[in-house]
C-alpha cells in the first residue's frame, strides 16, 4: 500500500509540473491557429508507430487504418468533436432511417486522374459485401445500394438504422475501373491498389522495414494539405519508438485508437522540443469478455463472481499511474452522450467465494482449485494479443486474482491475427482481455452493443431478446428522451447481467514535437487526422 501511495504521490508532483510548466496540451482547441505563410509549410513530417502493415491489399488492418486517414476517404467521417460531417458527400437526408440519399462532391477524382462517380460507391458496397469477412458485422441490414446519376447514391436498409452513418465513416470507398477486374483482394497489392481520392498518394512500402511513404496528392480535390510528405516507419516495441522520438528522428509516435504509457512521460518532460496532449478516452483499455454462448460463462452469477474476484484499484494503479479511472459496472465509459452512472466494481473477495459456491463452483479434490458440477476439472481460458505488453501483464494479474478465489484460470496469449479471428469469426474464446476503440463503442446501436449483441461483432455473443429489443430501439428511434431512457437501460443491463467488465480506463497520452504547431487529436483516429494534416505548420 506505501509503494502504492508513494507512486500516487510522484504521479501528481508530474502532473502538477506539467501543467505549470506547459508540456501538458489539456484540448485540441487550446492549440495555436495555423499561419498560412509558405515558408511554414512542412516538408516532411516523420510518424512512428508500431501497428505493422502485413501487407499492402484493403484487408490488411493496420494497413487500412493508414489508408483511411492519408489516401482513401468515405461519404463521411468523424470530426474532433466526435460528429458526423461531409467528406465525398457533401449532403444527406432520410425521412425514416432506412433511406438514406446522398449527394456527392462534382469535383472529386481518383489519383489515376479518373472521376469518382455515384457508381464506384456503389461498386464498393456490393463488391464489399462478397469480400469483407466484417460485412454482416456492420452492414448486414444493408439491402440495395443504387446509382441514379453520377452524383447521387440511395441506400436502402432493411430497418431503421439511427447509427447507419457512424458506420458509413470507416467505410474507405474503392475505384470501381480498378478493382472490377480484382476477384481475390487478399492477392492485390499493386500500386493499382493503393488508389483513392483522399489528400495524399501512397507511393512507396518497404516491407523489410515497414516504411510507408506518402507524398501529398498535387490535384487533390480539395485545399491542399499542409505536409508535403508524411513517412510512417514502423517500430518493432514502444521502448525503441520512444526513444527515437527523443534524438528527433521521428516527429511524434502514434498508436491507433490508444495512447502511450505514463511512464514513458518523465523520460520525455525535460526535453523543451516535446509537448504531451492529455485527452479522455472515448474507449475503454481494457475489457474482459466473456463468450455467453460457452458453457460456464453464460451463467450470470459466475460472471458476476468473477467481478468481485479483481482488485480494480490496483489494476488502475499499476497501469496508468494517475491517468486513469475505474469505470462502472455499466461498462460505458463517461463522457459518452446519456451516460448513466451504474454501481461502482467492488473488489470483493469473499463474495466471489459465495458466488462462486451458489453457482456450484466447489473445491471436491481438495487441490484449491474448483471444479464445476459434477466434480468436472474447471480450467477457464482467458486470451489476449501478444503485441499489446500491458495486456500481458493485465493477464497475469488477472490470472493472480481468480486463483485467489479457486479459479484455475489458464493464460493464452495470441498474435493480433489470430486472436482477431477467435473473437471477431471463429468465436473459440471463452474469456479475452481486450480494448474498445471509440469507434468501436459508437458502431451497432452505440453504447459497445456491437461488441455484445451476437447479431454484430458480438465478442460476449448475447443472444439475449431484452437486451436485443434495446438495441433494436436505440437504432430506430430519433426522440431524444427516447434516446436517454434507452441508453440508461443498456447500461443497467450491463451493469446486472455483466457480459463484459471494464477493467480500468486510461486517458488518452499524446507526446508530439512542439516544434509544429497544429496538432489536433481527434477521438476515432488520434492525431493522424485531416485537422492535423491541414494545419500542421512550423512553430
Amino acid at each position: 500500500m506505501m509503494r502504492h501511495m508513494t507512486k500516487l504521490l510522484m504521479i501528481t508532483v508530474l502532473v502538477v509540473y506539467l501543467l505549470l510548466s506547459g508540456c501538458i496540451q489539456p484540448s485540441a482547441n487550446t492549440m495555436e491557429p495555423p499561419t498560412s505563410a509558405e515558408d511554414n509549410q512542412v516538408q516532411k513530417l516523420v510518424i512512428g508507430t508500431t501497428n505493422k502493415v502485413e501487407d499492402t491489399n484493403i484487408n490488411d488492418y493496420c494497413f487500412g487504418i493508414f489508408l483511411r486517414q492519408m489516401s482513401h476517404q468515405a461519404l463521411v467521417t468523424i470530426s474532433a468533436d466526435g460528429d458526423i460531417v461531409p467528406e465525398l458527400a457533401t449532403s444527406w437526408n432520410t425521412s425514416d432511417l432506412k433511406t438514406w440519399t446522398f449527394h456527392l462532391v462534382d469535383n472529386a477524382t481518383w489519383h489515376d486522374g479518373k472521376p469518382l462517380t455515384a457508381q464506384d460507391i456503389k461498386f464498393t458496397m456490393d463488391y464489399r459485401k462478397k469480400n469483407d469477412p466484417n460485412w454482416k458485422s456492420v452492414f448486414g441490414d444493408l439491402l440495395s445500394v443504387e446509382a441514379p446519376d453520377n452524383r447521387t447514391v440511395i441506400m436502402t436498409l432493411d430497418k431503421p438504422d439511427f447509427n447507419f452513418l457512424m458506420n458509413l465513416a470507416v467505410y474507405r470507398i474503392l475505384p470501381e475501373h480498378v478493382y472490377k477486374k480484382v476477384e481475390d483482394p487478399k492477392k492485390f497489392n499493386t500500386p493499382d491498389a493503393w488508389i483513392g481520392t483522399g489528400p495524399y498518394v501512397l507511393k512507396s512500402f518497404d516491407k523489410a522495414t515497414g516504411l510507408l511513404h506518402f507524398e501529398a496528392y498535387d490535384q487533390y480535390w480539395g485545399s491542399a494539405p499542409a505536409i508535403d510528405q508524411i513517412d510512417i516507419r514502423y517500430f518493432a516495441n514502444t521502448d525503441t519508438m520512444i526513444l527515437a522520438f527523443q534524438k528527433g528522428e521521428i516527429d511524434v509516435p502514434y498508436a491507433y485508437a490508444t495512447g502511450f504509457s505514463p511512464f514513458y512521460m518523465p523520460k520525455l518532460l525535460n526535453d523543451e522540443d516535446i509537448g504531451i496532449m492529455i485527452q479522455k478516452n472515448g474507449g475503454i483499455t481494457n475489457v474482459l469478455w466473456f463468450n455467453e454462448n460457452k458453457t460456464y460463462f453464460d451463467s450470470k452469477v459466475f460472471r458476476q463472481a468473477v467481478s468481485y474476484a479483481i482488485d480494480y484499484e490496483e489494476m488502475k494503479n499499476i497501469f496508468t499511474a494517475g491517468y486513469g479511472s475505474i469505470p462502472d459496472a455499466g461498462l460505458v465509459p463517461q463522457g459518452t452522450l446519456y451516460y448513466k452512472e451504474t454501481r461502482t466494481l467492488a473488489y470483493d473477495v469473499n463474495k466471489s467465494r459465495d458466488l462462486l459456491d451458489a453457482a456450484g463452483f466447489k473445491d471436491t479434490d481438495g487441490d484449491g482449485f474448483r471444479e464445476a458440477l459434477g466434480g468436472k476439472k474447471f480450467q477457464p481460458v482467458l486470451s489476449t494479443r501478444s503485441d499489446m505488453a500491458d495486456n500481458v501483464r493485465a493477464v497475469e494479474m488477472l490470472k493472480k486474482y481468480l486463483n485467489a478465489v479457486g479459479i484455475d484460470v489458464q493464460l493464452k496469449v495470441m498474435d493480433r491475427t489470430s486472436f482477431s479471428n477467435s473473437l471477431d469469426f471463429d468465436k473459440t474464446h471463452e474469456m479475452a482481455l481486450t480494448r474498445t476503440t471509440y469507434w468501436g463503442m459508437q458502431m451497432c446501436a452505440g453504447y459497445g452493443s456491437g461488441y455484445i449483441d451476437q447479431r454484430f461483432y458480438g465478442w460476449s455473443m448475447v443472444n439475449d431478446s431484452k437486451f436485443q429489443t434495446i438495441v433494436d430501439q436505440l437504432t430506430s428511434t430519433i426522440d431524444k428522451d427516447k434516446r436517454k431512457a434507452l441508453a440508461g437501460q443498456i447500461q443497467d443491463y450491463y451493469a446486472d447481467e455483466m457480459p463484459a467488465i471494464a477493467v480500468y480506463n486510461m486517458d488518452i497520452i499524446q507526446p508530439y514535437n512542439k516544434n509544429y504547431a497544429g496538432w489536433v487529436y481527434n477521438p476515432y483516429n488520434g492525431v493522424l487526422n485531416y485537422d492535423t494534416l491541414f494545419s500542421l505548420h512550423k512553430v
